[in-house]
C-alpha cells in the first residue's frame, strides 16, 4: 500500500493514492462503459443523431481511459502516469455527457414552440457551449499541472484551475435547470397556446417519460460534479479523496446511470418525428417584399338607374347606323379591371 509523501524538499515526487484500487470494481465499470460505446454509435446512425451520439461516445471513451488508469493503479498505486489517466479521463468524460444533455433542449423547445422559450436560441447555444468548452480547457490544464508538477506552489495552482473548471461545469448545469424550469412554467401557464401540430408528440407517454429521464440524468450529473468539485478542492490526500467507495458510487455510478437513461430514452428515437417536422421550419434571411394586392374588379353598373342598356348591348356584331343616329354617343369604354401594376 502506498503512503502519502513525507519529504522536506519543495520538489518531491507526489504519491496520489494511499490505497490499492479494487481490481474487480474498476474492471466492471471499465467493461460497462466500453460496451456502451458501440451501442451509442449504432443508435446515432439508426436515428440520424450523429452529433449527439458522437459527444456521448467521446465521454464514454474517456471513462474507459480513466478506468484503465485505475486498473493499472491496482498494481502500482504510486505511478504518476496511471493516476493522470484516471484523473483526466474521469474528469473530462462527464463534461462531454453534460454537453450532450445541453444539445437536447433546443429540440424540446421546438416541439412545444419557440414562443415559450425564455432565451433566444443564439444566446442558449453561445452560453452553454462556451461554458462547456471553457470547462474542458480548465479541467485539462488544471489536471495536468496539478499532477505533473512536484512544486507545491505549482501543484496548488493546478488544483485551483481544476476546481474552477469543475465549478463552471456545475454552474452550467444549474443554469440549464433554471432555464428548463422557466420553460416548463411558460408551457404550463400558456398551454392553451400550444400548436396542435405537435400534440401527438408532447401528449405521448414516451415523450413525458423521456422528459423525466432527462431530468433525472441531469440531477445525477449535478451530484457527480458537486462531489468531484469538493474532492479536488479538499486535496488529493484528503480523506474524501482517498475513499474508493465514494468515488465509485458518486462518480462512476452517477455517470453510468445518467448515460444509460440517455440511451434507453434516446432523444433521436423519441424526437425523430419532431426533428423531421421542425427541420423544415427555416426562416429566410432575405428582406420581406411588399405584398401586392390582387386586381380589383369594379362594381357592375347594371343595377344603376342611369345605366343605358342600349349602349351595353352595342357591339360590332349588332352595329346599326340608323339606330345610332337617334342615340346619344356612348360613353367612353371603362376598364373593368384595375391593373395592380399601376399602383406600384
Amino acid at each position: 500500500m502506498a503512503s502519502p509523501p513525507d519529504c522536506t524538499s519543495s520538489h518531491c515526487s507526489q504519491v496520489f493514492l494511499t490505497y490499492d484500487p479494487s481490481l474487480a470494481g474498476n474492471v466492471v465499470f471499465l467493461a460497462l462503459f466500453a460496451i456502451l460505446i458501440p451501442l451509442t454509435l449504432a443508435l446515432g446512425i439508426k436515428y440520424k443523431s450523429s452529433i449527439f451520439a458522437t459527444v456521448v461516445a467521446t465521454g464514454l471513451a474517456l471513462e474507459v481511459v480513466g478506468y484503465v488508469g485505475r486498473v493499472l493503479l491496482n498494481k502500482s498505486p504510486a505511478d504518476r502516469t496511471d493516476f493522470i489517466l484516471f484523473l483526466i479521463g474521469t474528469i473530462l468524460a462527464a463534461t462531454f455527457i453534460c454537453g450532450a444533455v445541453f444539445l437536447v433542449m433546443p429540440q424540446i423547445i421546438a416541439v412545444y414552440g419557440e414562443e415559450f422559450r425564455s432565451w433566444r436560441s443564439a444566446w442558449y447555444s453561445f452560453l452553454f457551449y462556451a461554458l462547456t468548452a471553457l470547462s474542458l480547457a480548465l479541467e485539462l490544464a488544471g489536471g495536468l499541472v496539478s499532477t505533473i508538477q512536484d512544486n507545491p506552489g505549482e501543484t496548488g495552482t493546478g488544483v485551483h484551475v481544476l476546481v474552477a473548471g469543475l465549478a463552471i461545469q456545475l454552474v452550467a448545469l444549474l443554469i440549464f435547470v433554471g432555464h428548463a424550469i422557466l420553460f416548463a412554467i411558460a408551457v404550463h401557464t400558456r398551454h392553451h397556446a400550444l400548436d396542435i401540430k405537435f400534440a401527438g408528440i408532447y401528449n405521448s407517454g414516451s415523450f413525458k417519460t423521456f422528459l423525466f429521464a432527462l431530468s433525472l440524468s441531469t440531477l445525477l450529473l449535478i451530484i457527480r460534479t458537486a462531489y468531484r468539485t469538493v474532492v479536488i478542492a479538499e486535496g488529493y490526500h484528503s480523506s474524501i479523496a482517498q475513499s474508493e467507495i465514494l468515488l465509485l458510487v458518486l462518480d462512476g455510478l452517477m455517470v453510468l446511470l445518467a448515460t444509460l437513461l440517455l440511451l434507453l430514452f434516446f432523444p433521436g428515437r423519441i424526437l425523430r418525428d419532431s426533428w423531421s417536422q421542425t427541420s423544415t421550419q427555416t426562416f429566410s434571411k432575405t428582406p420581406l417584399r411588399p405584398i401586392r394586392p390582387a386586381p380589383y374588379e369594379l362594381p357592375s353598373t347594371q343595377n344603376s338607374p342611369t345605366f343605358n342598356r342600349m349602349s351595353a348591348k352595342s357591339s360590332p356584331a349588332h352595329y346599326s347606323p340608323r339606330k345610332l343616329q337617334h342615340q346619344a354617343p356612348p360613353p367612353p369604354p371603362q376598364r373593368a379591371m384595375v391593373d395592380s401594376e399601376a399602383l406600384w
